[in-house]
């Protein structure tokens, strides 16, 4: 079995500098040191011993993430890529620590609160959880943990990073204002309240189309708004409305790409050309989104960046041991391909 000792005498270092390599302890160590100490180790194929550095530091050198996976949907996959661009670059960060990730897809409530209380993790991370669901799991949190985009009140002492959701739709909106669209409806992720304080992702989402309708003097009528789902049959149902009604508008913002490439493919299929008929934007930037024909218009939410950042702060978190309000919110960027027309006025 090959020790840290082996490791140690064929890198040319002390044992105590491989153990701080394998430990993620390396702002003492050179980049140069540490990539020549994880070369041999994997040319060794070395092995950390986890039950004992479990004992000795009475850690689990273990960081949690829990995904919210909405129950009954059928096409889990493609709508959570994002989700997915997330998680890789956790389990980046989570590894150059020196921790291992656990990774629970849950569909409720119930799943969540059981997970937090039975885990032996050191941190927790969660992607795609409601606000209000991590607002009340925050409460009962006896780890430190980072959420991502949830929206907190001021004086709730969470750590969360997010995106600018409100700016992308807003911005989205202007393109569209600027392009010489007046009459754009706008496809919303869920149901949410006309009159309350914007709370989540979608209604912040929806906030930043109706501010920038607000700008530019144009009226916001409910009857604008659509309902998009992950679910089939009602996603088929919104199409189907939206398509009946296709001409009293000029454009259409979908607060998902997934929803405004659903909608393509469903508008071709029933004789609505893009963007000679209807212009569209999508939100998210998919990776397929540039490959769909035409190109999408969408704004880009940097998801990578956001899962980077997120298990940089929770390592802070483990770091400094005291509750701290941190938001972060990640900027956005529109992408401008294919999929919206000027209209001359």
């Amino acid at each position: 079995m090959v020790t840290i000792k082996d490791i140690a005498q064929a890198a040319n270092v002390s044992a105590m500098t491989v153990s701080n390599v394998i430990h993620g302890r390396t702002k003492k160590v050179s980049k140069e040191t540490k990539e020549r100490i994880e070369r041999i180790m994997e040319e060794m194929q070395y092995v950390p011993n986890m039950g004992a550095r479990m004992l000795v530091q009475n850690q689990s050198r273990i960081i949690g993430v829990i995904s919210n996976v909405p129950a009954g949907s059928e096409r889990e996959t493609l709508y959570h890529p994002l989700a997915a661009e997330m998680i890789v670059e956790i389990e980046k960060e989570v590894r150059s620590r020196g921790y291992y990730m656990m990774l629970y897809a849950a569909s409720t409530e119930r799943e969540i609160r059981d997970l937090i209380h039975t885990w032996n993790v050191d941190g927790l991370l969660t992607i795609g959880i409601p606000t209000e669901i991590c607002r009340e799991l925050g409460k009962d949190m006896k780890m430190p943990a980072v959420f991502t985009d949830c929206y907190f009140r001021e004086d709730e002492i969470f750590r969360n990073v997010g995106t600018e959701d409100e700016e992308g739709a807003y911005q989205a909106a202007s393109y569209l204002i600027g392009k010489g669209h007046r009459r754009i409806a706008y496809v919303a992720d869920g149901p949410y309240d006309p009159d309350g304080t914007p709370g989540d992702v979608s209604e912040r989402r929806l906030a930043g189309y109706k501010r920038a309708l607000k700008e530019a003097h144009l009226p916001f009528a409910q009857e604008h708004i659509y309902m998009g789902s992950i679910h089939e049959d009602r996603q088929l149902a919104m199409l189907q409305s939206l398509a009946g009604h296709i001409f009293d508008y000029t454009a259409v913002i979908f607060s998902r790409d997934y929803y405004a490439l659903e909608a393509m493919d469903y508008f071709r299929h029933h004789g609505i050309w893009i963007p000679k008929d209807i212009s569209i934007i999508g939100f998210d930037d998919l990776g397929m989104s540039k490959f769909a024909y035409p190109r999408l218009t969408t704004v880009r939410q940097g998801a990578a960046e956001k899962g980077r950042k997120a298990a940089e702060l929770l390592f802070q978190a483990l770091e400094e041991k005291e509750d701290k309000k941190v938001d972060i919110r990640i900027p956005v960027r529109l992408m401008e391909r294919e999929t919206v027309k000027e209209i001359y006025v």
